[in-house]
């Protein structure tokens, strides 16, 4: 169910975030700003930092973090939603935030060359993430901050293996989500101490999840989803907490409305 190799799905990637970069960008944008605002405060993002976002999308976290530093890189692998961060932090007037197309797995800062690394919503994506956090660890100084906010699912594999499922059903570049384990496991191998963790539900509508990866309801791949995850109701299979809208607001002609939760994992550490 997974891509076969990195390039793959690196390719997948690009090829996903090229075609929803408008509307997934616009959302992103728009409805994280509270999540980008925490993370800064948990890395105690300051005036005299330099930093990087990468897998940075279309600047979910820079665009908050450019008002909280001396400057920042935004850096991802998708040119369609690197020009999204850029068109965003010229309309911001964000002169100390800089774009470049990269490589989360291989970043173009020099040894302890910052004093921030953060990554938001990304680690799912990317085959090895343990690479990825020894990169952010690497580039920081010793005593700097990394962060990370990402999805988080259950330590029970069955539940894994059916959010795994309709993820990737709803994205073909979803590789697998992390369990805080994997977290804990992944964070200490790279050096880092983790020094704060948040765990928050993110509650949103099926529709809109599935239209920012840019599916309709007549689409197979809409139709798929939306069975596995009714199928999870009776008893949560999948960790996404689903249930119907009330029957008393529910239109005759329309299937009635998912309300569903995407459970965000945030985790700051220190460079030991």
């Amino acid at each position: 169910m997974c891509a076969a190799n990195d390039n793959e799905l690196k390719a997948l990637v690009r090829e996903r975030f090229t075609r929803t970069a408008e509307v997934f960008g616009d959302y992103a944008v728009a409805h994280r700003v509270t999540e980008a605002e925490r993370l800064a405060r948990m890395v105690s993002a300051g005036p005299s930092d330099r930093a990087v976002d990468l897998a940075c999308g279309p600047g979910t976290l820079a665009l908050r973090f450019a008002r909280h530093v001396r400057w920042i890189c935004a850096l991802d692998l998708t040119p369609a939603i690197l020009a999204l961060a850029r068109s965003n932090a010229i309309k911001d007037g964000l002169a100390n935030l800089v774009c470049a197309l990269g490589d989360a797995q291989a970043l173009p800062f020099g040894d302890g060359s910052l004093d921030i690394a953060v990554t938001s919503y990304s680690l799912h994506h990317i085959s090895d993430p343990a690479k990825v956090l020894r990169e952010m660890a690497r580039v920081v100084k010793t005593g700097g901050h990394v962060g990370v906010l990402d999805i988080v699912v259950p330590e029970d594999p069955k539940i894994r293996e059916l959010n795994h499922r309709i993820e990737y059903i709803r994205d073909n570049s979803h590789s697998r989500s992390l369990a805080r384990s994997d977290f804990d496991r992944i964070f200490a191998a790279a050096g880092l101490r983790i020094v704060a963790t948040e765990v928050h539900g993110h509650p949103r509508t099926f529709d809109h999840w599935m239209h920012v990866a840019g599916w309709k309801r007549t689409d197979p791949a809409y139709i798929e989803a939306r069975r596995l995850m009714q199928s999870s109701m009776a008893d949560d299979g999948a960790d996404f907490h689903p249930s119907f809208e009330p029957a008393d607001v529910v239109k005759h002609s329309e299937e009635p409305e998912i309300y569903m939760v995407n459970t965000g994992i945030y985790v700051a550490a220190e460079k030991i």
